[in-house]
């Protein structure tokens, strides 16, 4: 889904309604060194907010969250950027905000002749529970290295690769958690609270995302709105981030989640771990059903730990879902998606 999106378009419109203020900067003089205007900040579903701007003479810029802004929410939402844009626009247009296109200007716009300076896409991968997201987390932490970024580092509860990058940001995290959040920008609204299904699709899968500025999208001539199409945003994705990725081919456990397994489990993965092949040691059935187990903790236990390479590395999205988890269908008929 599209996450946020910066773009500027070519619209009629009273710049006066759209002063927010200024932020100045001076010098110790009190001269005036730069000067800048402040966004007007429009609320909108669930009180979810985008900012609005007069960038130039019948130009004006808009930036935030569409999907939050038409749905309330952004457990998920379209890929689609020239839609998001074009219904943000109608929803602004509505309010008193000094907006007054031409019918030739919103011709355009709906066509992607419009400037896109930022964009922020991703993507949920599936997993069987909370515990087995989760853990995977904190594996990807300890056992991966992004191609020509290293490895990730965390901020918070979000594991980020190269975060000072100013031309693309990839970044996991948990969005089961984040929905829960103590700060309004993040958790949801008591009413989406209220789904489970909402819910569970947030709290059974992690997040991938990726964040592009203006100079890679200019670079991928990708900064205009009509040069996107509805695979864009996976296609990104994928190529420039997941295919990057690289983890070691069976990932630690993390003690937190050793603890808590189940005790048949944890003797299995304590003579797995040891490099013993249970092929050997375990009944047939054992052996698949504790291999199908203890994948949910992203450990093979039929790759034998002495057999293994250390150098071996293998891309993220064989041990990821392929087809990402995209919209569900009781999200349209729940009426959750803009």
């Amino acid at each position: 889904m599209i996450d946020w999106a910066t773009a500027r378009l070519k619209c009629t419109h009273d710049s006066s309604k759209l002063f927010g203020g200024l932020v100045v900067s001076m010098n110790a003089k009190g001269e005036v060194e730069w000067q800048t205007e402040k966004r007007v900040v429009v609320e909108g579903s669930y009180s979810k907010n985008i900012t609005v701007r007069s960038h130039t003479d019948g130009v004006i810029e808009i930036s935030g969250n569409p999907a939050k802004f038409l749905q309330g929410h952004n457990v998920f939402g379209s890929d689609d950027l020239i839609h998001l844009i074009t219904k943000t626009l109608d929803r602004l247009i509505a309010l008193d905000i000094g907006l007054t296109p031409t019918e030739e200007e919103l011709q355009k716009i709906a066509k992607g002749f419009f400037a896109v300076t930022r964009v922020d896409v991703n993507e949920h991968f599936a997993f069987n529970s909370e515990q087995s997201a989760k853990a995977y987390l904190r594996a990807i932490a300890n056992s991966s290295n992004m191609r020509h970024r290293g490895a990730g580092q965390f901020k918070g509860d979000t594991l980020y690769f190269s975060p000072q990058s100013r031309r693309t940001v990839a970044k996991i995290y948990h969005k089961g958690d984040e929905i829960h959040s103590r700060k309004k920008e993040h958790r949801l609204h008591d009413d989406f609270l209220a789904i489970p299904e909402l819910v569970s699709y947030a709290t059974n899968s992690l997040r991938l995302e990726l964040k592009i500025l203006s100079t890679q999208l200019k670079d991928w001539e990708l900064n205009f709105g009509y040069n996107w199409t509805q695979e864009t945003p996976f296609y990104l994705l994928k190529k420039h981030f997941i295919d990057k990725l690289e983890l070691s081919e069976n990932m630690p456990v993390d003690n937190n989640i050793l603890d808590n397994m189940p005790t048949h489990l944890r003797s299995t993965y304590a003579l797995w771990e040891a490099g013993r092949d249970l092929r050997q040691l375990l009944a047939v059935a054992t052996f698949k059903r504790h291999r199908k187990a203890l994948r949910e903790y992203g450990i093979d236990i039929a790759i034998v730990q002495n057999e293994k390479p250390k150098d071996n590395v293998i891309p993220m999205i064989s041990y990821l879902v392929v087809k990402p988890m995209g919209i569900p269908s009781w999200a349209y008929e729940k009426g959750l998606v803009a």
